[in-house]
């Protein structure tokens, strides 16, 4: 006989799941995708979610729901690609039809998960429920929302997590938006927020970009079962950092010196290629996504609604990489960070877009970074103070990905999200050289 199915006890339950509209109709419009929004079609969906604890006397969570429903249809009015859908053009590209379809609110429980929980640096199942559409692929836009809120109301506070589609955005537009609809449920839905978004969809070729990308038509979804990685938040202190940045500029003359982030970044590639126990002879790769916006001229803004991203990444020998020095190491990401600047970037822009998926489009034993510490993520108070806390959920994460993230308090410190196969990490929490620079 077939052994019994195990039934999965969920932490989180899904309570009600609302349509939300842009609080006033606008003008219907084709949103052209450009080529660094195509490269995206076949990745998931954007996941981040903030935590914020809440005074229990004075907290009302059906209060805070409808004050999040309000305010998301206020502030899908200025960022109304977000409550569209995808299509295929007759062009062979691929465009936003801006159509007022809206966006999913959902309400969610979990009265026995605490942010004490949610906030632990081993990432539990708990945290992978606070987020919606798992296994989404952008492509699936087409009949899927494109933005998706999940509101669960935690023992001691409520998680916020957004579920974005990113072939729309990328993370500096998602933080954008996120800042912008917090002030208007912060000051009340009428104000006129900050920072309004650009979307004129500029970036991008010269030449029309033509796909042959078949989309999908089943409205529904595989079931989402996340593979076996560990995964982990690591948390370096301002004076570590500052260490690092000192130890890779140390004896090196450079025009402009390694900043904080390629130092730490050079730091973890060396660890986590330490921890892989790869062969001296073995390959391996470090990839990150660059913000292209201030490095064109004239420079998009900061406001840019879209993906404004391009890829690069190192390649080397896994014993040229730990036999090098940390200046040397860092002094490689410097370098491929260095030479994206305008003329670079426009000449990536006339090649013909890749779609691909992030795990099988990057090579063996590759550490990738994404995210990024510069992201305004704590700036988000909806009425209720700032986050305590910055989580992902388990979209495009594959051994080796990594997300970047400020620290809460406001100094030059980082978390690092490392995700790794259950063994590498094991040895790379035990390793005394990675740890010692912890601190």
């Amino acid at each position: 006989m077939p052994a019994a199915a195990v039934e999965i006890v969920r932490a989180v339950h899904l309570e009600r799941k609302w349509t939300i509209l842009p609080a006033r109709a606008t003008q219907p419009q084709q949103c052209k995708l450009c080529s660094s929004d195509i490269q995206m079609l076949g990745c998931n969906y954007i996941q981040k979610g903030l935590v914020y604890s809440m005074a229990t006397a004075a907290f009302d969570f059906q209060s805070v729901a409808e004050l999040l429903k309000k305010s998301l249809s206020e502030a899908l009015v200025y960022f109304y690609p977000l409550a569209g859908r995808l299509a295929p053009s007759s062009d062979g590209g691929v465009y936003i039809d801006c159509n007022d379809s809206g966006a999913d609110f959902i309400e969610a429980s979990a009265p026995n998960v605490s942010i004490a929980e949610i906030m632990e640096e081993k990432i539990g199942t708990a945290v992978r429920e606070l987020f919606s559409l798992d296994g989404a692929i952008n492509m699936h836009g087409s009949f899927l929302p494109l933005l998706a809120v999940q509101v669960t109301k935690l023992r001691d506070g409520i998680a916020v997590a957004f579920t974005v589609n990113h072939a729309v955005v990328d993370g500096t537009a998602v933080w954008h938006f996120i800042n912008c609809w917090s002030q208007l449920c912060r000051e009340s839905s009428s104000c006129v927020i900050a920072l309004p978004p650009n979307h004129s969809r500029c970036f991008t070729t010269a030449s029309p970009v033509k796909l042959n990308l078949r989309f999908p038509k089943m409205e529904c979804l595989q079931k989402f079962t996340p593979p076996p990685f560990s995964e982990k938040i690591f948390h370096f202190s301002s004076q570590s950092i500052s260490r690092l940045k000192e130890q890779a500029n140390r004896g090196v003359s450079r025009d402009k010196p390694i900043s904080s982030f390629q130092a730490l970044s050079a730091h973890i590639w060396q660890a986590i290629t330490r921890a892989r126990g790869l062969h001296s002879s073995e390959l391996t790769t470090f990839k990150l996504a660059i913000n292209c916006r201030p490095r064109i001229v004239p420079p998009l803004p900061y406001s840019y609604f879209g993906n404004a991203i391009q890829f690069a990444s190192s390649t080397i020998t896994a014993g040229e990489l730990l036999e090098g020095s940390m200046p040397w190491v860092a002094g490689l990401l410097h370098k491929i960070i260095s030479v994206h600047q305008d003329a670079h970037i426009r000449a990536e822009l006339q090649k013909p877009p890749t779609v691909a998926q992030l795990d099988k489009s990057s090579p063996k034993n590759t550490v990738m970074m994404g995210s990024s510490p510069r992201f305004p993520m704590y700036d988000n108070d909806f009425g209720w103070g700032r986050p305590v806390g910055a989580r992902s959920g388990w979209a495009n994460k594959f051994d080796g990905k990594m997300s970047a993230y400020p620290g809460r308090e406001g100094t030059q410190s980082m978390d690092i999200e490392i995700c790794l196969l259950p063994h590498t990490m094991s040895v790379l929490e035990s390793d005394p050289h990675f740890l010692v620079l912890r601190g």
